[in-house]
């Protein structure tokens, strides 16, 4: 099992392949910003309507257009849990990387895989999967990942799911 050290502010790099957290938003300011272009932060305590996910676009750190949810109250799995809900890979990736479980699921049993095909995010559903989401995991109508999408006519992601299963 890995160990996380949580830290408040993380920083992913434009390619996506790197994420790495800060204590303040100072030094993920300035680490952002060296990555440079695209490079995205997110706060990851980041209060109900108050900026979480900001984006360096022409050498200066913006607001990317998600707000929080009262971030940190009840853990990094359902701070996960609505991260996918909001459909950002960044803030997914945030909170895996803040030690949120890939096979989280909400107070109903829906997992993180179930809301990430539901929302139709393949690159949240990669990353998931890069994480260790649980493919077997049923949600309360007794379904897998793989059969939503199915259900739901996503080929692309049933496809992905399915190879990921093999």
């Amino acid at each position: 099992m890995t160990t996380h050290q949580a830290r408040r502010y993380y920083v992913r790099d434009p390619d996506a392949q790197t994420i790495s957290g800060y204590d303040t938003l100072e030094a993920a300011t300035l680490a952002a910003t060296e990555y440079g272009e695209g490079t995205f932060v997110v706060d990851t305590m980041a209060q109900a309507y108050k900026p979480m996910l900001h984006q360096v676009r022409g050498g200066t750190l913006v607001y990317a257009g998600y707000g929080g949810w009262d971030t940190g109250r009840f853990g990094p799995d359902r701070d996960l849990i609505e991260a996918i809900k909001k459909g950002h890979a960044a803030l997914a990736h945030a909170f895996l990387a803040k030690g949120a479980s890939a096979s989280a699921a909400d107070t109903n049993g829906g997992a993180a895989l179930h809301w990430a095909v539901g929302g139709g995010k393949i690159e949240i559903i990669e990353l998931l999967l890069e994480h260790g989401a649980d493919k077997s995991a049923t949600d309360g109508h007794g379904q897998t990942a793989l059969e939503l999408a199915q259900k739901r006519g996503r080929e692309e992601i049933a496809e992905l799911l399915a190879k990921s299963n093999s």
